[in-house]
């Protein structure tokens, strides 16, 4: 089997642990790459909401769990890669102990490659394909950026750039507005930040997407 590529992040909560954690992840995977994450403190929580989207109740309160700062992506190859379930039981298996040796849920790690390419897109704004020509390196890289779009986009190009990194998306002009067809049209949502308009019609939604002070309105439908 193809060796796949994973995420680990070792929140800022957890981090007093995080050498022994990258220890044990060097003796059960091949680490490429590790950053230090830093989202700004109040945008940290609609941060998290779009990063894990339905995984996040509403009424949850991550942000105080995980903790505010810093925290570690640790981007590893899974060479041996077992699926179980339809999820690397590997990186699913390793998570789950973290997690009962931390006593909290201060470990989060992509289950399947979708949610690895969903992940890595929102963190640090690159497709899977992208990462993959680039070097390793085992130094934490800092990076100092909430997930794009929290408040507004500098423009439609600069959103759609984005969303056109999702796999099995595509994006069509239609009049003044967009067409984005994908079969992963809750991440398109989210990657937007877009606003539901009361507008709908059978497979297909309209939302608005915040571009300086004007809304963009775009359609979005899930294909198969």
């Amino acid at each position: 089997m193809v060796k796949e590529l994973h995420l680990f992040i070792i929140w800022n909560n957890a981090r007093f642990m995080e050498k022994q954690i990258l220890n044990d992840i060097k003796k059960k995977f091949e680490i490429f790459q590790i950053y230090e994450i830093s989202w700004s403190e109040e945008d940290f929580a609609k941060n998290l909401a779009r990063f894990y989207g339905k995984k996040l109740p509403k009424s949850c309160k991550k942000e105080k769990e995980v903790g505010f700062g810093p925290f570690l992506a640790v981007l590893i190859h899974d060479n041996h890669p077992k699926i179980t379930n339809n999820k690397n039981y590997n990186v699913a298996s390793t998570k789950q102990s973290y997690r009962r040796l931390l006593g909290k849920n201060l470990i989060h790690a992509s289950d399947t490659s979708d949610e690895a390419a969903e992940n890595i897109l929102f963190l640090l704004g690159k497709s899977i394909k992208e990462i993959e020509t680039e070097e390793p390196f085992l130094s934490p890289r800092p990076i100092v950026r909430d997930i794009p779009g929290n408040h507004f986009w500098n423009s439609i190009d600069e959103a759609l750039t984005l969303v056109k990194k999702i796999p099995f998306t595509k994006t069509v002009a239609y009049k003044e507005s967009f067409l984005i067809h994908s079969r992963h049209a809750d991440i398109v949502r989210r990657i937007l930040n877009a606003s539901p308009c009361r507008f709908k019609i059978p497979g297909r939604h309209k939302y608005y997407v915040k571009i300086g002070k004007n809304k963009q309105p775009v359609y979005i439908r899930k294909v198969h």
